[in-house]
């Protein structure tokens, strides 16, 4: 296991500021200092990556006080925001994305804003709460990965968004595996929580990644200058990246439309399940009601009724019972009423179906 040279040596004595590293020309990562926070975008070779916390009251003065960011810069790190969103002004990218939260225990379904500001010479980032891909990153950079400029690491953090995402669509795809296996298996009203959670989580996602496509598709819209390095780089990663969410949105597409499928299933099962509990409910119910109604007629406290004055009333009202019952039973079954398997199955054994008519057409 790569021991993590940066684990030490990154407490830089900034209020505010998680971690401050240096990249040289070459893209090897070592510690920052105070004096890198002070050098922040002027002419130099490599560059800084700078990582701020938000709940430290300390860092948005000190946000403040950075002269390479520019106001629109200083919006996306420190105010409020409920978007994902890429702003580009003045050479400078800035703007927000959505990624999950990172507890001991691995990536969370809870999901934050991770703030960002880029230029040719830095990379500031800030959060609220601890976030995948910047943990992530930060560790791969402490094992000596190579990051040759603030855009390529900038990509690495947004692929890592969007490989995050494609491991949660195939997480939600195996739900999904699943409650079409109970379903197969006749046992619909186990196979629902699971997808309705699913279809949650779907609809969750793909409007995550929806946000994810349409914010970096506007990195491909910025001003043409040929003579600019920055904005020819920033046009290859925006293309790069959006090759790759655009793909993972129509796999999410794809499992949004499985989803619709399984539930019609799932509701056409359900359906049957309850026309068949209806259907023996309606036939108990009507070869009781003759039964009920004779009850009713003995029950009546009137003179003269029939069997009244008889030691055996009783059992001939139950056989008057039984008889209507049966009686009921008889018609049921005379007119069909009590079958319930179709007519396929109640026709006689032997019996053919009729044959079709013959096709008298001339030619």
């Amino acid at each position: 296991m790569t021991a993590d040279r940066l684990k030490e040596p990154l407490h830089a004595g900034i209020p505010g500021c998680l971690w401050i590293i240096r990249f040289d020309a070459q893209g090897r990562a070592e510690p920052g200092a105070a004096a890198d926070l002070d050098a922040l975008g002027k002419a130099r070779e490599g560059f800084v990556w700078l990582h701020l916390d938000l709940t430290d009251v300390r860092a948005r003065p000190l946000i403040g006080r950075i002269e390479a960011l520019s106001d629109s810069a200083r919006e996306a790190l420190r105010d409020p925001i409920d978007h994902q969103y890429l702003e580009y002004s003045e050479n400078l990218l800035s703007g927000a994305l959505l990624d999950h939260e990172r507890t001991l225990a691995g990536p969370a379904s809870r999901t934050d804003f991770l703030r960002f500001a880029i230029d040719e010479s830095f990379l500031v980032t800030a959060r609220r709460r601890p976030m995948s891909c910047v943990d992530a990153i930060r560790s791969a950079v402490g094992r000596g990965t190579i990051v040759e400029s603030p855009f390529a690491l900038f990509e690495m953090m947004t692929t890592h968004i969007v490989d995050e995402l494609s491991r949660t669509a195939n997480n939600i795809g195996l739900a999904f595996d699943r409650a079409e296996d109970l379903i197969i298996d006749a046992r619909g009203r186990d196979a629902r929580p699971l997808l309705g959670a699913g279809r949650r989580d779907a609809v969750r996602l793909s409007r995550q990644i929806g946000g994810l496509v349409s914010t970096l598709a506007r990195l491909e819209d910025i001003e043409d200058d040929p003579n600019s390095a920055a904005d020819n780089a920033l046009r290859e990663t925006a293309s790069r990246l959006v090759q790759h969410t655009e793909s993972l949105a129509r796999d999410m597409q794809t499992l949004q439309d499985r989803a619709r499928l399984l539930q019609d299933e799932l509701n056409a099962i359900l359906n049957l399940e309850t026309n068949d509990r209806l259907y023996v409910l309606t036939v108990v119910t009507t070869l009781l009601l003759p039964a009920t109604f004779v009850t009713g007629f003995f029950g009546m406290n009137l003179k003269n009724l029939p069997f009244s004055e008889s030691e055996e009333g009783v059992v001939y009202a139950t056989i008057v019972c039984i008889f209507a019952a049966g009686l009921v039973l008889l018609l049921m079954r005379r007119w069909g009423l009590t079958d319930s398997e179709g007519a396929e199955e109640s026709r006689p054994r032997g019996s053919k179906p009729p044959a079709p008519p013959a096709d008298t057409s001339s030619y």
